[in-house]
């Protein structure tokens, strides 16, 4: 046992060592939130506002569009045609969309209105051009009709479906929770590929350099094999609990000096903006109040450790036998392929999972061993006895993952065995079974 708590340590000490651990382990949540910001600042549309010119054929629409912040609405000539308005805005540089209004639009429901553009806007600008010339066309149909505007918008209402557990009268908040869990799921499939890599890489190492001629003379392959596994997997465990605390931090002191001014509820006061200040104030509030007392961290963190820890310890298996089985890392992408494909399924089910996280899909989804952590901590997150997963269907799905690690492992140690003293063979499928049958 000294023996393997050797090779233990010496994986432990020689990978946190390196300066790469080092500095991902520092710098990896703020490359996340860098990550995070740059996807949301690349997708965000480049252009704040449009120039738009109008074609109102019914010139009824002049009296009802209006101006804003994202666009600035310029009205055809009405002796103009069509056909010489759309020539107006071909030779017109700053003129971004054209927006055709038939003269029946307001009259009917199947008249379809056309915007056409010189570079294509955002779904978001087409979706809000589309509502406000919806809201246009019924408010004339309003005042047409002879309805009292107050009164219609008194009557005229919009409900949103609160969704309530029955047995505590809370709200849930399903669809934040599903989000942090895809979050931890993300992680998790990183942290297990990346650590099980890891290992299959050091036996490469030690068999090319021949070192595990050496060490099998004190210690049977097996134990080298597993010994290699903790050691690594005490590598994540370190390297995940560092980002957390990291990222702990860099809540409270670096993060809140980048929210921008508009987000600030000081500056939005100062700028007698009251009530969108008090609608900023009450959202962040809304947000505190879900992140603080709506997770439960507790539960969450703990079953995240699980279920890597048994996600990991059943690839990793794997990724040591076929580090075992071959002489170069080119040679393991026919036997990686395999491996990856479960859990890319998995994170491509994402979203039917949070559809209905009490689905048989879900369910199943969550049970199979190369699935299961990906698909649990989703789950997990979204609720536990809240019509998401019962907590019988966690320990079972721990209970399969375990298993079916020492099943795996029984046969991994078998090719291992075989494999890390083979040299100068390429390996194949058919060679496997042989060494598995012996």
């Amino acid at each position: 046992m000294n023996k393997i708590g050797l090779i233990i340590s010496r994986e432990y000490i020689t990978r946190v060592r390196k300066k790469s651990f080092i500095i991902m382990s520092l710098l990896g949540p703020l490359l996340i939130i860098g990550f995070v910001w740059l996807t949301a600042f690349l997708t965000k549309n480049d252009k704040e506002n449009y120039e738009i010119l109008v074609v109102d054929e019914s010139h009824l629409f002049d009296s009802i569009l209006r101006n804003s912040q994202r666009y600035h609405l310029q009205w055809a000539p009405k002796d103009k045609s069509y056909e010489e308005i759309q020539q107006i805005f071909k030779n017109d540089d700053q003129l971004d969309l054209l927006v055709y209004l038939p003269i029946n639009l307001i009259k009917t429901n199947s008249m379809t209105a056309k915007c056409l553009y010189k570079d294509i806007p955002s779904t978001q600008l087409q979706k809000h051009l589309t509502n406000i010339i919806n809201e246009a066309i019924e408010l004339y149909r309003v005042s047409y009709n002879n309805i009292d505007i107050t009164t219609y918008r008194s009557i005229k209402t919009r409900i949103n479906l609160d969704v309530v557990d029955i047995e505590n009268n809370a709200n849930k908040n399903i669809q934040r929770k599903a989000f942090v869990g895809i979050a931890f799921s993300i992680f998790i499939y990183f942290f297990i590929f990346i650590y099980s890599v890891q290992v299959m890489r050091g036996v490469i190492e030690e068999k090319s350099n021949r070192i595990v001629e050496i060490i099998i003379s004190s210690v049977s392959t097996f134990q080298l094999m597993m010994a290699k596994i903790i050691g690594v997997g005490l590598v994540g465990i370190t390297q995940f609990f560092i980002w957390a605390l990291v990222t702990f931090i860099m809540s409270l002191t670096v993060i809140p000096q980048f929210i921008p001014d508009q987000y600030n509820p000081k500056i939005q006061i100062d700028s007698n903006n009251l009530r969108k200040s008090n609608e900023i104030v009450e959202s962040s509030n809304e947000i505190i109040q879900f992140v603080i007392y709506d997770i439960e961290w507790s539960f969450l963190i703990f079953f995240f450790v699980l279920f890597f820890l048994g996600g990991y310890l059943l690839y990793s298996s794997l990724m040591a036998a076929i580090g075992a089985a071959v002489d170069e890392e080119v040679d393991t992408q026919q036997f990686l392929i395999p491996l990856t494909i479960p859990m890319i399924f998995a994170i491509s089910m994402v979203s039917k999972v949070i559809d209905n996280p009490s689905s048989s899909v879900a369910f199943w989804l969550s049970e199979i061993p190369f699935t299961s952590p990906i698909i649990m901590i989703i789950r997990i997150a979204m609720g536990i006895g809240d019509s998401s997963v019962e907590l019988w269907e966690i320990i079972l799905s721990l209970f399969l993952l375990v298993f079916t690690f020492m099943v795996t492992t029984w046969f991994s140690s078998k090719v291992y065995s075989k494999g890390v003293l083979s040299y100068g063979k390429k390996i194949s499928y058919s060679e496997i079974f042989k060494w598995l049958k012996s």
